[in-house]
């Protein structure tokens, strides 16, 4: 059937953070699924534009709440790739500190404030194919 990848945003979030947010999953993303990263593509007087994406990655939103709800059910259907964006990554300011901070909470215990799914088409459809785009 295909392969979706969706981003779905805490809907209190100010907007800057969630564009922050939908970048970093993004780049996680094409760093787990590099093939999904078309190549470079020259224009008709050379300059050279980077690969994009080949997929559409809609961007949804939902109540922060219900972010975890997403987190487990897409757990248990075995989504090829999931990127939670949470609490630590929220408050840290480097990678150091939000990979110390990791490793001494349980994922359960921490907020998520985004989610980036990636999977079959009508798996990750169940999951937040209810969801309204982002506005």
């Amino acid at each position: 059937m295909g392969t979706k990848a969706v981003v779905i945003l805490a809907e209190h979030l100010p907007v800057g953070l969630k564009a922050n947010i939908a970048a970093v999953m993004g780049m996680s993303l094409g760093t787990h699924r590099p093939d999904l990263v078309g190549p470079s593509v020259a224009t008709s007087d050379g300059m050279v534009a980077p690969g994009i994406t080949t997929i559409p990655i809609p961007v949804l939103t939902a109540p922060g709440k219900y972010l975890s709800a997403i987190w487990a059910e897409g757990i248990d259907a075995g989504l090829d790739l999931m990127v939670p964006f949470t609490d630590a990554a929220l408050r840290t300011k480097t990678y150091e500190e939000y990979t110390a901070k990791l490793t001494v909470v349980l994922a359960s215990d921490m907020p998520v404030h985004g989610i980036l799914l990636l999977g079959d088409k009508k798996s990750v459809n169940s999951l937040v194919g209810q969801l309204p785009l982002l506005s």
